[in-house]
């Protein structure tokens, strides 16, 4: 899997022009609604979303905390995709999900989830929602509620499991910067997987590219 600036290189073309989307049926298992692939999105705890777009089209808008994987490098990469989590997947509307999702369930993808209906509608929802942050609307203060309740519903429970915890030292428009404790604290991990994990949460429920690092010691 890439990072969000470093795409994949689906030998197939997509449509040129997809009719309308019908609703979604019991036979279409891997369909969302903008609204259910947002609520899946908001309350995964392992979560990877795929902008199948054009790298271009990625650079100049995007779901925050999508990874970038253009429609036409997917097949040759999915052996870097992963097999545990919940994978979601968008495009421009105009049908590479559905080619997607059947070449997914040919190589034994059994759990992901696709949006039919594009890009735009996805922020279209994602605007309407009650249930999703603004985070460029919220004061300083909430800003550091919020960010404060991302971590003690997603992070702190299973950092404790290890013996260790996390406290916020500083924020800075989207830079976070945070302090481990105890075990947290001298174990590698700190500022590689766990920290990636805590950018991930912040950044999908905030809705805005977050930034965490870790304080000097």
């Amino acid at each position: 899997m890439t990072t969000s600036n470093e795409p994949l290189t689906l030998s197939r073309e997509p449509k040129e022009t997809a009719a309308p989307s019908p609703a979604p049926s019991e036979g279409d298992k891997s369909r969302l609604t903008p609204a259910q692939f947002l609520e899946k999105r908001r309350t995964a705890q392992t979560l990877y979303v795929f902008d199948l777009r054009s790298s271009e089209a990625y650079d100049a808008a995007h779901l925050p905390g999508a990874y970038s994987l253009p429609f036409q490098h997917l097949e040759s990469n999915l052996h870097r995709l992963p097999f545990s989590g919940d994978l979601l997947f968008y495009d421009d509307g105009e049908g590479a999900v559905r080619q997607v999702a059947a070449l997914l369930a040919d190589n034994g993808f059994g759990e992901f989830g696709t949006v039919h209906e594009g890009y735009g509608a996805l922020m279209e929802a994602l605007r309407a929602s009650p249930d999703e942050v603004n985070y460029e609307a919220l004061s300083a203060a909430e800003r550091a509620a919020k960010i404060e309740q991302v971590l003690d519903e997603k992070i702190r429970d299973f950092l404790a499991r290890d013996g260790g915890g996390l406290e916020v030292v500083a924020i800075e428009d989207s830079k976070v910067t945070v302090s481990y404790h105890g075990a947290c604290g001298s174990c590698s991990s700190s500022t590689a997987g766990t920290l990636h994990y805590i950018q991930s949460m912040l950044t999908v429920s905030l809705n805005r590219e977050i930034e965490v690092v870790p304080v000097e010691s």
